[in-house]
């Protein structure tokens, strides 16, 4: 009995020995197996992405329609007094006007696309043979004049890479391609339109999940704990909204400056680059350069002149990217450092693949307010209440954020959205 009082004094329940019991296990598990611990991480995450893939496109779009539809029911709509029909009106209107801009990108983008990489695919033959004569000068006609061992272990790696792709492309790896792109193409149709589904009832019912979600927080914390996670929800709702929207908005604009630059340039896939260029834009720090290394390597098949026209352009475009854009549109919205952005990057894309490196900084971001910002500030506060740190620590720990960023373009037009509806 002394022995649990002592435990109750230190604040140690059941559940917390439980917790570390768990966190202890998975701790073990990453030290002793650290590649069973990726296999196990990775397949957690594919099996609830499986099993909620559908419900979260549904989130992702309901989450960037909110705002449209915003718009049109506290401003257009507000002198409209049924609340349902104002609901109903707006969201409406705000898929109405998805599927516009949808429509006028396929129309616009898709047919030139397509043109762009039947082009690629008439000149491929051409560049191959380009690269055959190149190897045939090296190799054989002794251009470089390279002594035999390197022209041995070039010979020997060729020999490596082609028994390699031969052995890939065999009928039993073709077979489950085709079937898995049917598979893939299937699932995504109905991930798509089940997605879309449940959008349409988040937005309608919007209101009264974020209601339950409030009465059920509240009704399983405590008061403090509840104030601070609806705390730490709005930071995160700000951080999705105004980094996320800003980095979309960046995107599309990086696609059609490219798009014009590449054209100035005279380039013949300047469709094509500039959809590299906005895909991989999404993706922070390295994203950009990624799509830039794509573009080159593509214009060098045609020949060394264009690939160096096409290396200028994609500088060109991350000069305007750097120095206007990003400060512009994105601004400091995340407020972590790039170490911990590349972390997210890691680990989200080992897990959940091209959304992961999407998503990477952002998750890094949330992961920065509820560990960083939260636990390890509060834990630090409680140090100071009690006398393990010394009042100096406040300043010296609790104030490190106090940074004056200038506020991006995203966030600009909220705070003026904001203050017309007051």
């Amino acid at each position: 009995m002394d022995n649990f009082d002592g435990f109750k004094k230190k604040n140690i329940t059941p559940k917390k020995i439980i917790l570390i019991f768990i966190i202890g296990l998975l701790f073990v598990k990453l030290i002793f197996d650290f590649n069973g611990f990726g296999k196990l991480l990775s397949f957690c995450s594919s099996f609830l992405i499986s099993v909620f893939s559908y419900v979260l496109i549904g989130f992702i779009i309901a989450f960037i329609l909110n705002a449209y539809m915003n718009i049109w029911e506290k401003k257009v709509f507000k002198k409209i007094q049924n609340a349902k029909r104002k609901r109903v009106l707006s969201i409406i209107i705000a898929y109405a006007s998805l599927l516009v801009i949808v429509l006028l990108l396929l129309f616009a983008l898709i047919p030139t696309l397509i043109d762009t990489v039947s082009m690629f695919a008439r000149n491929l033959p051409a560049a191959f043979d380009k690269l055959v004569g190149f190897y045939d000068d090296v190799m054989h006609n002794g251009r470089f004049d390279l002594p035999e061992v390197v022209v041995e272990t070039i010979a020997g790696g060729i020999e490596k890479m082609k028994s390699v792709v031969i052995n890939y492309f065999n009928s039993e790896n073709i077979t489950g391609f085709i079937s898995s792109v049917f598979s893939t193409t299937f699932s995504g149709i109905f991930n798509t339109f089940m997605g879309i589904m449940v959008s349409i009832y988040m937005l309608l019912e919007k209101d009264h999940a974020l209601k339950a979600a409030k009465t059920i927080t509240i009704g399983i914390f405590r008061e403090d704990t509840a104030k601070k996670i609806f705390c730490n929800a709005k930071k995160i709702n700000t951080v999705f909204t105004q980094y996320f929207a800003g980095k979309l908005l960046q995107a599309l604009i990086v696609l059609f400056l490219s798009y014009i630059v590449f054209l100035i340039a005279g380039l013949d896939y300047a469709i094509l680059f500039a959809v590299i260029l906005g895909v991989t834009n999404m993706i922070p720090y390295v994203g950009p350069w990624i799509g830039g290394i794509f573009v080159v390597i593509i214009s060098l098949s045609q020949d060394l002149s264009t690939a160096i026209t096409a290396l200028v352009c994609v500088l060109i475009m991350q000069l305007i990217d750097n120095t206007i854009l990003t400060p512009n549109i994105v601004g400091g919205q995340i407020g972590i450092s790039p170490l911990l952005v590349l972390i997210g990057l890691c680990v989200c894309g080992g897990l959940l693949g091209l959304p992961g490196l999407i998503l990477g900084d952002v998750f890094a971001a949330v992961i920065k307010i509820l560990f960083y910002d939260t636990y390890i500030m509060n834990r630090i506060e409680k140090k100071i209440e009690k006398g393990y740190l010394p009042e100096s620590a406040r300043a010296e720990y609790l104030q490190h954020e106090l940074i004056t960023r200038k506020p991006s373009l995203v966030t600009r037009i909220i705070k003026k959205f904001k203050k017309k509806n007051k």
